[in-house]
């Protein structure tokens, strides 16, 4: 097991494997969490970064991939995004906190989201998400909150603005990631420790689909309220759904309830 933080134990095995040109000049910047089995980039992917490039923002991949190929975008953003190939180390948390260590000046930019790929789509534009984050006066924002497990912002989608990323107890955070050895002790130390520590710190949080208008006390929107979040104008669904419907409520309903609203055959987006 891994004692030291994720970035002192890995980041000498980072790999720079395309660096965007003209990539330094906007304030805004996307770091996303890539990690699959194979290196071409799914349609939701591209589309997510399509949608950030067309945004302003530089976009930069921090993929831990475990095919040793090149990763394949489409054309559209294969040269005009930077990747990082990683160790398979710390989960999503540790792919962010690698781009931010390899890159200091991610925490200065006056507006950063962490996201990764573990949601379907996005099937319509990312325009409204991203105006509510840019016009939001919370000092991180994410896109559903929850109170399972204790209440927190969900991590597949973390904005910050203003530069808090540079202030003294998010970059203790941030380079203190660990490595976890499973899945739920990465929400309870990582995500949810995450939210505790905005809160006992006097961060404001704001969530643009808040869990009380989706869901009852206790349950994951992404997972329990499916519907409910398209119906509000949600653009995703969570990959989980789709490739193990039963752990959703009408789980099995959701290519249907997809090409409904949106036209698209959601295999093709995977």
């Amino acid at each position: 097991m891994f004692t030291r933080s994720v970035v002192g134990t890995t980041m000498s095995q980072v790999k720079v494997e395309r660096s965007s040109p003209g990539e330094s000049s906007t304030d805004r910047v996307a770091v996303i969490a890539q990690f699959s089995g194979q290196h071409r980039i799914s349609r939701s992917l591209n589309t997510m970064i399509e949608e950030l490039l067309a945004a302003g923002y530089r976009v930069l991949v921090s993929s831990s991939c475990q095919s040793p190929s090149e990763l394949v975008f489409a054309a559209s953003v294969h040269d005009r995004v930077t990747v990082l190939r990683r160790p398979n180390v710390g989960y999503d948390f540790g792919s962010w906190a690698s781009g931010l260590a390899w890159d200091g000046d991610i925490s200065r930019a006056g507006h950063v989201v962490f996201l990764n790929d573990s949601m379907v789509g996005p099937f319509s534009s990312l325009d409204k998400v991203l105006a509510g984050f840019h016009e939001s006066k919370a000092d991180v924002y994410g896109l559903t909150d929850t109170t399972q497990f204790g209440y927190h912002l969900q991590s597949y989608f973390l904005g910050f603005t203003n530069g808090v990323l540079q202030e003294k107890a998010l970059r203790r955070f941030w380079m203190g990631i660990r490595h976890e050895t499973s899945k739920d002790q990465t929400i309870q130390r990582n995500e949810i420790g995450f939210s505790r520590l905005l809160r006992r710190e006097g961060y404001s949080c704001e969530a643009a689909f808040p869990c009380r208008h989706v869901v009852k006390p206790g349950e994951n929107p992404t997972i329990r309220g499916w519907q409910k979040l398209l119906e509000l104008g949600f653009p995703f669904v969570k990959r989980e759904i789709v490739r193990t419907p039963w752990v959703a409520p009408d789980g099995d309903l959701v290519a249907d309830v997809v090409r409904r609203k949106f036209d698209v055959d959601i295999e093709e987006w995977l």
